[in-house]
Formats: C-alpha cells, sequence, structure tokens
C-alpha cells in the first residue's frame, strides 16, 4: 500500500481530494469568467459602439475616418490591397481603446460581476450535489458526477479521478474544505486583469471579427471598393456598392502613357470609352459592355450615375505624391486632377 493511500483516509482523504477539486475549480472558474467577460464586451460593443452597432458600410465609414485621422498611406495601401486585414486591425484597436481606455471601469465592472457570478454558481452546485448525495446515500464518484452536471454549461471541469478517495463519506465536511478553498479562489478571481480576458480563447476582437467580417469582401475590378453584401456568398446577386472610387486609386491608367485615371467607374460604365481586361490583354471592352469581359467584370453590378464621394477626392489631393511614387504613372494629361478637388479637407469626407 503507497504512503499516499495510507495518508488518504477519513477527513485526511476529504482534505486532500478537497485540495485537488479546488486546483481543478480554480483553472476552470479563471477560464469561464474571462470567456464570459469577453462574450459579454464584445455584446455590449456590437448594441452601443457606433462603428459595430450599424451597417455594414457604417463600419467602412468608421474605418474610413480613422484612415483619414491618421494620415498614413501605408494604412491606407493595405486598405485598398487588403480591406479586410485593415478592418480587423480597426477592430483590435478600438476594442483596446474601448477596454483599457474609454470603458475601462465599465469593462471591469463586467468582469467583477462574472467572478460573483461564477462564484454564486459553484457555491450553488456545491450544496445540491451535497444534499443530492446524502439524501440518496450516494459515495464519491456520485457526488463529483453532480457536481460537474450542475456546474455546466456555465463552468466545465476537467475529469476528476476519485480513485483513493473512495473511503469519504462525510460529505459536508468535503464541501467545508471545498468553500474554504473557493473563497481563496473568489478572490484571486477579483484581482483579475481585463489583460487577462483578452488572453482568452473568446476574446473580444475575435468574436467582432468573426461576426462583423463574415461577409463579402469581393473588390471592384476598376476601383478596389468592397461590396457591401453582408454575406459571404451572395449568388446569384452581383457584387455591389453604393459608393465607388477613382479608378487611378486602383491603378488603373491610360494604356501606353503613364497618365493615371482619374475617373470614376460610375462615370465610366456611361461613357463611350473601352478598357482592357487585364495588362496583356490585346482586345479592349467598352466601359458600358464591362460585363463582356470576363466573370470579374460581369459578377458586378456598377450603376452609372454622380455619386462621388468627396473623401477619395480628398485622398487623391492629399496622397497624390505618394500614389505616384507606389504605382509608377502620374496624375497627368487625361488624369489631371481637377483644382476644385484641391479645395476638400478630410472633414468634407462624405
Amino acid at each position: 500500500m503507497s504512503s499516499h493511500l495510507i495518508f488518504c483516509k477519513g477527513s485526511s482523504s476529504a482534505v486532500v481530494f478537497g485540495e485537488i477539486m479546488c486546483e481543478k475549480l480554480k483553472v476552470s472558474a479563471v477560464e469561464a469568467v474571462c470567456n464570459k467577460t469577453g462574450v459579454d464586451i464584445a455584446g455590449q460593443m456590437m448594441c452601443s459602439f457606433p462603428a459595430f452597432s450599424e451597417t455594414r458600410l457604417n463600419l467602412e465609414k468608421h474605418v474610413l475616418a480613422s484612415l483619414a485621422e491618421k494620415e498614413d498611406f501605408n494604412r491606407f495601401t493595405t486598405y485598398i490591397r487588403n480591406p479586410r486585414a485593415q478592418v480587423e486591425a480597426f477592430i483590435k484597436e478600438q476594442v483596446k481603446k474601448y477596454m483599457f481606455m474609454t470603458q475601462k471601469v465599465k469593462a471591469q465592472n463586467i468582469l467583477k460581476k462574472n467572478v460573483e457570478e461564477i462564484s454564486r454558481v459553484i457555491s450553488q452546485a456545491l450544496f445540491e450535489a451535497t444534499d443530492e448525495v446524502k439524501k440518496k446515500k450516494g459515495n464519491i464518484e456520485m457526488w463529483v458526477e453532480e457536481f460537474s452536471r450542475k456546474l455546466k454549461p456555465k463552468l466545465i471541469l476537467d475529469t476528476v479521478s476519485c480513485q483513493n478517495f473512495s473511503d469519504i463519506n462525510n460529505f459536508d465536511f468535503l464541501k467545508e474544505e471545498i468553500e474554504k478553498g473557493l473563497k481563496r479562489i473568489t478572490t484571486e478571481m477579483s484581482e483579475l486583469s481585463l489583460e487577462k480576458v483578452n488572453d482568452c480563447r473568446h476574446k473580444p476582437d475575435q468574436i467582432l471579427i468573426d461576426q462583423l467580417c463574415n461577409c463579402c469582401w469581393e473588390r471592384c475590378p476598376f476601383c478596389a471598393a468592397v461590396c457591401t453584401n453582408t454575406l459571404k456568398d451572395h449568388s446569384p446577386e452581383k457584387h455591389s456598392v453604393p459608393f465607388h472610387r477613382p479608378s487611378g486609386v486602383e491603378g488603373w491608367h491610360v494604356r501606353g502613357t503613364v497618365d493615371l485615371v482619374i475617373d470614376f467607374c460610375t462615370t465610366l460604365v456611361a461613357s463611350d470609352r473601352a478598357f482592357y481586361a487585364d495588362a496583356g490583354s490585346e482586345e479592349a471592352f467598352p466601359f458600358k459592355q464591362y460585363p463582356t469581359a470576363g466573370e470579374k467584370y460581369a459578377s458586378w453590378s456598377i450603376t452609372a450615375d454622380a455619386s462621388m464621394l468627396a473623401y477619395w477626392k480628398w485622398f487623391i489631393c492629399h496622397f497624390q505624391n505618394e500614389l505616384e511614387v507606389y504605382y509608377d504613372l502620374k496624375f497627368q494629361g487625361s488624369g489631371e486632377i481637377p483644382q476644385h478637388w484641391k479645395n476638400f479637407s478630410k472633414k468634407d469626407k462624405k
């Protein structure tokens, strides 16, 4: 007989088993508190945070406003080339600001409420499992089974081996031992930081990314504007966007020249001009018949209208030099920037 087995007799068994149980409880309770706090903070932001609480188009407006505020050309090029990456970075940044700056007290209160809630769930499960096993004159296996069942779904306990603890029969004593440990666990959990919440499985920023970014990310072949459909796969419905951009933003230029295209694609599709579907193509397609240029074009619905966001006019004027270096092309000739565009400031970006 091992020395461990000799030690585990009578009330000593209950003390040791109580310690083992408290260790497992602590791990599960901390995880449950952090995960629930992550979900709650994400839920709170989805309801009350302007960028996340309305439409997909509204989220894009906030991303563009944030980019204009920073005036960082590299972030803009990321957004034009890989819009999802830039939107994810925006969500992470906003969650961090919310949790650690603007709404820190609110976030801490959510954490505190969840510590209290999980402690209450454990206390209740402890009381009910002990009561049940005493009534049924059950053994330690039954107690563990009952206790684990009553903790669900709020808290999932790791498997506890009852081997070597079959002599435990004073369940009130066991309950008292675990209650002592629970006091310590609750005290430790009340000191949990919001950083710990950000390290958990259900991170608030990842929850928001999964919810807000599970949509269509196809870009307009002429100007790279992102389809605003909230469904990832929305065929047979075509890709569309309420506001397009000047095609020069995506690097379109007049073949045989270094002149970038200044026109918005909503204007181009009403014009008598033509385009080449890709760099090596020899066949020109009339803009008015753009869907005939292949699936990449046919999958888009681009309405000929006069909608031109001042935002992109400001962007081209503000970053003219950077864009010209980036594409090794020029806003000149037919792509010369209209003089009146230079009157826009980033505050006129609607």
